[in-house]
């Protein structure tokens, strides 16, 4: 099919505005609400264009409310960089946070309406050779709790020894304990000691209050452990539970860090 001939497509909050009938500044929170579908499949962009001859409805549940706030658990996988910026860009946003990487245990499933995945801010962020758990909200509550209170929230974290590393003795495991409860270097020494206990005779796990991902990398590497990955498990009382690499989920109703 064509548009009639000196038609042109028109952009879809305007449609959508004419069709229900509403203002157009309520047609595009029904759009980026994904409440609006064209031929059948959910549109939610106010500046897409549609056709005449093409199907545009509105869900019978749909609402023009804004949308609330999102907190988002993210499993970072090792090397991948975050940008710099106060927030994570929508487009990348969209392609880390999409349905097909959604926990299967989050209820409900599927992908966030596109206006939940702008301006989420990226709170205590991981290093690039870090992995784990990554927070990204767009809750000013949240913000402030995280970015004002990182120095009063524990973070624990888990340290697996390189595959080709022989198990270490019970003196090596020792004097490795002693040198992560000893920080080195005049900025470790600022900062609130470490927690270190084996929890396997391969794994490390460390307790810590106030440390960047960055701080503790830098810090591993001058004590040079043989370590084949570095994964943040908890912040405060929030864990990644069983979020595979990639994988996210929403914060619980009940859930505090």
């Amino acid at each position: 099919m064509s548009e009639p001939a000196g038609q042109d497509p028109e952009r879809l909050a305007r449609r959508v505005a004419a069709q229900v009938p509403c203002s157009r500044a309520e047609a595009e929170r029904f759009i980026t609400g994904g409440w609006v579908r064209v031929d059948g499949q959910v549109v939610d962009r106010p500046e897409a264009r549609v056709h005449s001859f093409q199907q545009v409805a509105l869900d019978p549940d749909a609402s023009a409310e804004p949308l609330p706030p999102v907190t988002l658990l993210w499993h970072k996988p090792a090397g991948v960089a975050l940008p710099d910026g106060l927030h994570l860009p929508t487009a990348l946003a969209l392609s880390w946070l999409d349905a097909g990487h959604r926990w299967p245990a989050d209820r409900p499933g599927g992908a966030l309406p596109r206006a939940q995945l702008h301006r989420l801010q990226p709170l205590m962020p991981l290093a690039m050779d870090a992995s784990g758990l990554m927070v990204f909200s767009q809750h000013p509550a949240i913000s402030r709790r995280l970015v004002e209170g990182m120095a009063d929230l524990e973070q624990e974290w888990l340290m697996d020894l390189a595959v080709d590393t022989a198990l270490p003795s019970a003196e090596q495991k020792q004097d490795w304990l002693a040198r992560l409860n000893r920080p080195q270097g005049p900025q470790a020494l600022r900062l609130p000691p470490l927690r270190a206990s084996w929890q396997s005779d391969s794994r490390l796990r460390l307790a810590l209050k106030g440390w960047t991902s960055a701080n503790l990398l830098r810090q591993l590497q001058l004590l040079a452990l043989p370590l084949e990955a570095v994964r943040r498990q908890r912040i405060g009382r929030v864990g990644m539970a069983g979020l595979a690499p990639g994988q996210w989920r929403q914060l619980g109703m009940g859930e505090r860090f």
